[in-house]
């Protein structure tokens, strides 16, 4: 079982509110180092100029090449947690929710087959690994001004809960976050539901990952709504 004390973690989106309270968090349990990733090397400097234990890089998701070249470069890697996401807020009924749809799925889905298939020969030969997907409540219920989004957090849901039994016999434990609204630039300011801290989440994520969960509910609107729609995964050969 993988636990964030002593884990080398590379954490994706880290420049991001989540990201970035997942940093912290993860330091303050103990973590031995973090890879900290995303799309601008100057900001990560910057932002992790003072933390001893974290290594920033530059990494955009949605390039296989980079991905790779990651892999090798964070090869001791022992925890990888997918946490960069994008959101456009477009319906599927508007002009241009094409575009948008193709980029969500290119950073929130795409980006995670990337990003685990990279990673897997690394994590493959160590005694202790895990995944963990960052996802969304709207991979389970529909947010009308959120349709591309959420279809791309679904497909991503169904990623997690395929490669979960894939990689069981590999040893390495695949989990899956799912977070309602939380007070960062993504969530409109006038959502009129109740918004979550950054770090409240990043401690819930963490408290899952230590407890083993496959599913990690770290809010209360996401507890709320698993009461009436437990998730139950059916597979057919």
């Amino acid at each position: 079982m993988t636990k964030i004390k002593d884990s080398t973690i590379l954490i994706t989106g880290a420049d991001g509110g989540i990201g970035m309270a997942l940093v912290d968090e993860c330091i303050e349990q103990g973590a031995k180092k973090i890879y900290a990733t995303g799309l601008k090397l100057e900001s990560l400097n910057q932002i992790f100029k003072d933390y001893d234990k974290v290594i920033p890089i530059e990494l955009d998701v949605t390039n296989s090449e980079r991905i790779i070249e990651c892999a090798k470069q964070c090869a001791d890697t022992n925890l990888l947690i997918n946490n960069a996401g994008v959101e456009f807020k477009v319906p599927f009924i508007a002009e241009k929710s094409s575009q948008a749809a193709l980029i969500e799925m290119k950073v929130n889905y795409i980006g995670l087959i990337d990003m685990i298939n990279s990673f897997l020969p690394n994590l493959e030969k160590l005694e202790h690994a895990g995944i963990v997907n960052i996802l969304s409540l709207g991979a389970l219920a529909i947010v009308k001004r959120l349709g591309t989004y959420c279809a791309s957090k679904s497909a991503s849901h169904v990623l997690t809960e395929t490669i979960r039994e894939e990689l069981e016999g590999k040893k390495i434990k695949v989990l899956a976050t799912y977070i309602g609204y939380v007070d960062t630039n993504m969530v409109p300011e006038d959502t009129k539901t109740k918004k979550s801290t950054p770090k409240n989440i990043a401690i819930g994520i963490c408290d899952g990952i230590n407890n083993n969960e496959n599913h990690i509910y770290p809010d209360k609107t996401t507890k709320d709504y698993i009461k009436d729609y437990p998730i139950k995964t059916v597979f057919y050969e």
